[in-house]
Formats: C-alpha cells, structure tokens, sequence
C-alpha cells in the first residue's frame, strides 16, 4: 500500500493518504505536507519537536494536526521529514515531528503551503484500512 498520493486542484493542491489505523494516516499526511513544502529526502531528523493539539473528532483533528506541523515550518523556520504520533483519541492528538531549521544553501523548496483547508476533507476507514483526503491553499 502506497503512503500518500498527491492531487491537484486550481488554486489549492491535495493529496490522499493511506494507513492501516488513524495514527498511521495522520503520520503519512503530515509525510505529504512536509513533501508539498520540500524535499524530505535534502532534510535530516536532526530534532524532534512535540506537536499536541485538541478537536472534535478525527477529521477536525487533522486539520489541527496539519496546521500546528504548517505554523511551526512558517513561525519557526522548520522542515519536518518524518513524523510519529504517540497519541490519538477523538478529542487529541499528540505526536513528534523531526526535522531541521531551514538552510537555503541545502535545502530545496517546492510550494508555499498558506492553509490547510476543510475542503472536501475526509477521513474514513476502508476494506485497506484508512484514507485521508486534504486540500490545502497555495
């Protein structure tokens, strides 16, 4: 099974992604945010940064989840290439995400992410397991 798959809208961009339990898709969405935004491969884990947010309900949760991962790349200057989540319920999130401060001379830029969106957001279980779809503006 595939981690995620991008999907392209007009002015916003989305992408798909896949995992065998939530915990798993909210981990493979953040995978694609952080791909939309550079290359994962160019960024090392060099620090793990908790991420805790608050919802309701799953889907609300990962948007939350998305969007603390989006502020602290713009507030903080931060690449994020992998992500764990250590807790989810329907009301709460909690994770890691690893990644580095941003340095021009290593780093490759793809899209400047402004907003995750709701957006034909969903998130539900299948014969597979889980699928997540988000849009987010760019």
């Amino acid at each position: 099974m595939s981690r995620f798959r991008i999907l392209e809208h007009t002015a916003d961009i989305g992408f798909e992604a896949f995992g065998s339990t939530p915990a798993e898709v909210f981990e493979n969405s953040a995978r694609a945010l952080a791909e939309l935004i550079a290359d994962p491969k160019t960024v090392r884990p060099a620090e793990g940064i908790s991420i805790e947010v608050q919802g309701d309900g799953l889907p609300d949760l990962l948007v939350n989840w998305l969007s603390e991962i989006l502020f602290r790349h713009d507030a903080e200057q931060r690449l994020f290439c992998d992500f764990k989540v250590e807790s989810l319920d329907d009301r709460a999130v909690s994770g890691i995400a690893w990644g580095e401060k941003f340095d021009p001379a290593r780093h490759q830029t793809n899209l400047m992410v402004k907003a995750i969106t709701y957006h034909q957001l969903s998130l539900q279980k299948t014969a597979d397991g889980w699928r997540a779809r988000v849009y987010v503006d760019i």
